[in-house]
């Protein structure tokens, strides 16, 4: 190709790119040569959990659970309030890639997909002249929701045991519905009997199959290609093995409790009756039964994934030194939401937005254009990475609405001035009688929105009942009434998080007759209406490939579709009340 070739080509892939963001006028730094990115996402990793972040482990003092993130830290800058944009896999990693909260995004359920119109990192990256690589562990992240857009190649790693059930689960999807369609009854029945007990297999598989190894050498593979290419590259990774089961192999499963003698391991995601009852005056909520060691037991265990996590981590940052391509490499580092340990009456995540399953780590290191060693206050989310890596890259953009550029923040060495937007949905089953007995299936919609600015933090919550398509007209309008009446409630209240970082629940107020709540109740309705001015029209309902719903359904994400059909719920709630 001759000169003018080339130049002509670079010209239209800087076009093409300023056609997709429009053109803006950013503070970024000057570099002579293209960056490449490499951007970690680690599944499930609470800030609280990483050394970087100031973390002991209790029963191994002195050893860090991350020593090669926190050697990362050293070696660029680190953002001390990051959020994530909800409290699960799919919205959250979405924002990462759109710059978008999850509310202006909308992929918010698994029925949702990513608008077309919207542009993704990978995409904008390769209209910028960048290779495109993903690499990924968990079923959120599959291509289905619009995840592999732009890239090249997006590979998933499963583990090949865990990837064969789950073909052959999918494959038996499509002979029970022609024998569904077929009236062969008998040969349904067997067919579901074999369903059940492939599930149950994908559950244990699914949930206990290790991946990092894979990923990491996925990604070294890779990067060994594009370093005797030299084209400027993009890399994404995504490390699952922090997600419960907790069950870390040896030696990291005794590494942060080698004195424990009980008999409690992390398998079956901490499940049953002698970890926690369900309370009945909180939805979804847990009455603790597990014992005060075995429950740091099971966080040893959670620090001991975290272990194996940055291990790998270190793999792919050892091979970009080996390879000579660290200088020249933005390396970006963060999780997607964290994990509860009955801090707020539960386990896991998708349930609340506490600060242990909101607040992640966010690390950013890039020779030679950040500073080294350096500490970022101020709350800022994971819908910021994409335009800062834009103006890190020297990248023209238009601002994405619901976030910022990092880039001044870090380049200042101020407090950053973001105002996340947090969002999350649950939803729990039920029957109940209604209309003199006649059984009709119910849902209960919970959707709860945050917001930090400064240091208050609000949250405000409505819920209401749903229920199944197809039922009697008469029984209907009894049930929308009672819909409608849930549906006004409001709980809305606030609390200074630098000052109460636990969040102790006698220091949440709905009084917001304090200036400072006032000032934060009204950006967060401000930004609340902003979002929503750039949230896409709802899609059409996309139905999960078979081998997508498989896993999710093994993992316990999403209900087995036995049950009755629901309507999707509108998640739109209005502007925070002015109170």
């Amino acid at each position: 190709m001759t000169a003018r070739a080339v130049a002509l080509v670079s010209l239209a892939l800087a076009l093409a790119g300023a056609v997709m963001l429009g053109r803006g006028d950013p503070a970024r730094p000057r570099t002579d040569a293209p960056y490449n990115v490499l951007f970690l996402s680690l599944d499930t990793v609470r800030q609280d959990v990483l050394g970087a972040y100031g973390h002991q482990p209790r029963h191994a003092q002195g050893v860090s659970p991350s020593p090669m993130l926190d050697q990362l830290a050293r070696e660029g800058v680190r953002m001390t309030d990051a959020y994530s944009s909800s409290s699960w896999t799919l919205p959250s990693h979405m924002s990462m890639m759109t710059g978008r909260p999850a509310l202006a995004h909308g992929v918010e359920t698994e029925s949702g997909v990513l608008d077309p119109a919207i542009p993704t990192m990978a995409e904008i990256l390769s209209n910028h002249g960048y290779r495109t690589v993903g690499i990924y562990s968990a079923p959120y992240l599959d291509p289905h929701w619009g995840f592999g857009r732009g890239f090249e190649s997006y590979t998933p790693v499963y583990g090949e045991e865990a990837a064969d059930v789950s073909r052959r689960a999918a494959a038996l999807r499509d002979d029970i519905d022609l024998a569904a369609a077929a009236a062969e009854w008998p040969r349904y029945d067997d067919l579901k009997r074999q369903q059940a007990a492939l599930e149950t297999e994908l559950n244990d598989r699914s949930q206990t199959v290790i991946t990092s190894e894979q990923v990491a050498a996925a990604t070294v593979a890779r990067l060994e290609d594009f370093a005797r290419e030299g084209r400027p590259w993009f890399v994404f990774a995504h490390f699952f093995d922090a997600h419960c089961d907790y069950v870390p192999p040896a030696p990291y499963d005794t590494r942060f409790d080698p004195d424990y003698t009980g008999t409690f391991s992390g398998k079956g995601c901490m499940g049953g009756p002698h970890v926690g009852t369900p309370d009945p005056q909180q939805p979804g909520a847990l009455l603790r039964t597990l014992g005060e060691r075995d429950l740091e037991h099971a966080f040893a265990l959670y620090e001991s994934e975290v272990g194996w996590v940055d291990d790998h981590v270190g793999v792919v940052l050892r091979a970009l030194e080996r390879l000579k391509l660290a200088e020249q490499t933005l390396v970006i580092v963060v999780s997607d939401h964290g994990e509860e340990f009955f801090e707020h009456g539960g386990l896991g995540h998708r349930r609340t937005l506490y600060e242990e399953v909101v607040r992640t780590p966010m690390l950013l290191r890039m020779p030679r254009v950040l500073p080294v060693n350096r500490t970022i206050a101020g709350p800022v989310s994971l819908a910021d990475l994409l335009p800062t890596t834009l103006d890190l890259l020297g990248i023209p953009h238009q601002a994405s609405p619901g976030s910022v550029s990092l880039w001044p923040a870090i380049r200042d060495d101020v407090p950053a001035e973001h105002s996340p937007l947090l969002r999350t949905i649950m939803m729990f089953g039920g029957e109940v009688a209604v209309d003199a007995g006649d059984p009709v299936v119910l849902r209960q919609v919970m959707v709860q929105d945050g917001f930090r600015h400064g240091p208050i933090k609000i949250t405000r919550q409505r819920s209401w009942p749903q229920f199944q398509a197809g039922v009697a007209p008469n029984v209907q309008a009894v049930l929308q009434q009672e819909a409608a009446r849930q549906y006004e409630r409001e709980t809305l209240r606030w609390m200074n998080v630098a000052d109460h970082p636990d969040e102790p629940a006698d220091r949440w107020s709905t009084d917001f007759s304090d200036a400072t709540a006032r000032a934060a109740l009204t950006a967060f309705r401000t930004a609340y209406e902003r979002a929503l001015e750039h949230r896409p029209p709802p899609a059409q309902s996309s139905t999960l490939p078979h081998n997508v719903r498989s896993a999710l359904e093994s993992l316990g994400y999403i209900e087995r579709s036995t049950g009755p059909a629901f309507p999707e719920p509108d998640l739109v709630l209005p502007l925070p009340r002015d109170e």
